[in-house]
């Protein structure tokens, strides 16, 4: 009999890597989860796990080299996400139903169906706290039904579940590099987060975004502007201008485009960027990668790409411009 641990992830955000060499230690290796696994195919078991805690969420990458059947459940109050990150695997089966391409199963945590996994295991696993959730799509007036669980989703090639696999391997590299520095910063945790519930509601949408009027699509563009532009110094996410509007990314993005031709995403990221440059000009903020860090830029490459590309100089000219002005002077 498996019994639930009552248990959710620390609002101090973590990393761990675990190396795992008997089937019994990887279904015992994510603290909060009750998990029983039984291995089907013959040799020595080698797994790893890669387990990322933020405030009211949890990202698991599960890696097995043997085929196996998974039961169980995730901490109590968790809403559980789950696909294959290698586009190429097959051989699923879960509760008894033969699933072939990529799919995303949600799940409550609690009531975790049966999953018949092939050799090579490669899965991203995301627990949301269902009161987390459960806000987050009244405030976006999101179809989503958290009633109609279990359901798989079919995911077409490209698209959200690409972006949020290239999130997690591009956050688990950089925490690698940084150490647990990176996830020091509130911006920062509160940024993956904010990404991966983006995706994630990106992944279970599957409504049309009904036509607008040009005066209705105009208005939420304005009072999405109105609501970024109060806070220059403390632009909101993605997810924060969505709740705040009251519409999902997908119908935010279609009033942006057809409004102002360009996407919320890239005006909310040029908001930031001018942000750290205002900091850097200030000169008394730290190093380029500190500023960019309570920002919320956790990817340094690209971020230093992006300014460089909006400002015409890397940031680190911009801060050294300043130090010299401020030498001269």
């Amino acid at each position: 009999m498996l019994n639930a641990i009552d248990a959710q992830p620390s609002s101090s955000a973590s990393l761990h890597h675990r190396q795992t060499l008997d089937i019994e230690e990887h279904a015992s290796a994510l603290n909060g989860w009750q998990l029983r696994y039984d291995q089907l195919t013959s040799g020595r078991f080698a797994g790893t796990l890669s387990e990322l805690r933020l405030d009211g969420m949890q990202l698991v990458r599960d890696q097995a080299n043997q085929a196996m059947v998974k039961k169980g459940a995730t901490w109590d109050g968790a809403i559980s996400f789950s696909m294959p990150l290698d586009t190429h695997e097959s051989g699923f089966h879960c509760a008894g139903h033969s699933i072939s391409g990529q799919n995303l199963l949600v799940a409550r945590g609690q009531n975790l169906p049966e999953l018949r996994a092939p050799a090579d295991l490669d899965l991203l696993c995301v627990a949301v706290d269902e009161a987390l959730l459960t806000d987050l799509l009244q405030r976006q007036q999101h179809s989503f039904d958290l009633e109609a669980l279990p359901r798989c989703y079919r995911l077409h090639a490209g698209g959200s579940q690409n972006e949020l696999a290239t999130l997690f391997r591009g956050v688990l590299d950089e925490t690698n590099q940084q150490g647990q520095t990176l996830l020091g910063y509130g911006a920062i945790r509160d940024g993956i987060r904010d990404a991966v519930l983006m995706h994630l509601l990106d992944l279970v949408d599957d409504e049309e975004v009904q036509p607008l009027t040009l005066s209705a699509r105009k208005r939420m563009v304005d009072r999405a502007c109105e609501v970024a532009m109060a806070c220059p110094d403390n632009p909101p996410s993605i997810v924060e201008l969505c709740n705040r509007v009251g519409a999902s990314r997908r119908k935010l993005q279609y009033c942006f485009h057809e409004t102002l031709g360009i996407n919320p995403l890239a005006y909310l990221r040029a908001l930031r960027l001018n942000a750290v440059h205002r900091a850097l000009l200030q000169g008394d903020q730290g190093s380029v990668q500190e500023v960019a860090a309570n920002w919320g830029f956790w990817h340094l490459s690209r971020f230093a790409t992006d300014y460089r590309q909006l400002f015409g100089e890397r940031p680190s000219d911009t801060l050294r411009r300043q130090r010299n002005c401020a030498d001269f002077g």
